[in-house]
């Protein structure tokens, strides 16, 4: 218990600011992860509490289980209701999900000690800002762009095409894991 007291007494705001981002970012892709239809009380508490363990927890597996649940609760939300699905709802669920992940990588490399200048965080965080901000803006150009051009859903055509490419790289990441380990 005085090793976790003393480490507690060493942290320093750059590790807290940074985890708190890591909350903020995660509880918002969560509280949109959350369909229509269940939203309320519980599932605002799961996904505070869900944010608060990823947080706390940035450089473990619970980061990527948590992020994952609320991608898979966010597809099956939207399952059958693709036709009221907006582009901008589809980008920001995007942006704020790479947001989170991007803050909990930072948070899993600072040690709670660690004096961090607020150039690093700075720098992080407007590549992090810029590489969602390019990726909606292409994003819904192409969304809007398959609306326009062949009549059908571009949401829906985004989302499925989203769900293959995730699909096909958790193939290839488990076929380079294998590969690997058998070397």
């Amino acid at each position: 218990m005085t090793k976790f007291l003393e480490a507690i007494s060493r942290i320093t705001p750059a590790t807290v600011l940074v985890r708190g981002l890591v909350f903020v970012f995660t509880f918002i892709a969560l509280v949109l992860a959350i369909p229509s239809f269940m939203f309320g009380v519980t599932p605002l508490s799961v996904a505070a509490l869900a944010a608060l363990v990823t947080a706390l927890a940035p450089g473990t597996r619970m980061v990527t289980i948590v992020l994952a649940a609320g991608l898979f609760g966010w597809v099956a939300g939207w399952l059958g209701r693709l036709g009221e699905l907006s582009a901008v709802q589809l980008v920001l669920f995007g942006s704020v999900l790479f947001l989170a992940h991007s803050s909990a990588s930072l948070a899993a490399l600072i040690p709670f000690d660690a004096v961090v200048s607020p150039e690093v965080l700075l720098r992080w965080y407007l590549r992090a800002f810029a590489i969602a901000g390019g990726s909606a803006l292409v994003g819904l150009v192409l969304i809007v762009g398959a609306s326009l051009t062949s009549g059908i859903n571009g949401t829906a055509l985004a989302s499925l095409a989203g769900l293959a490419a995730a699909a096909g790289l958790i193939a290839v990441l488990v076929r380079l894991l294998r590969r690997r380990t058998n070397n």
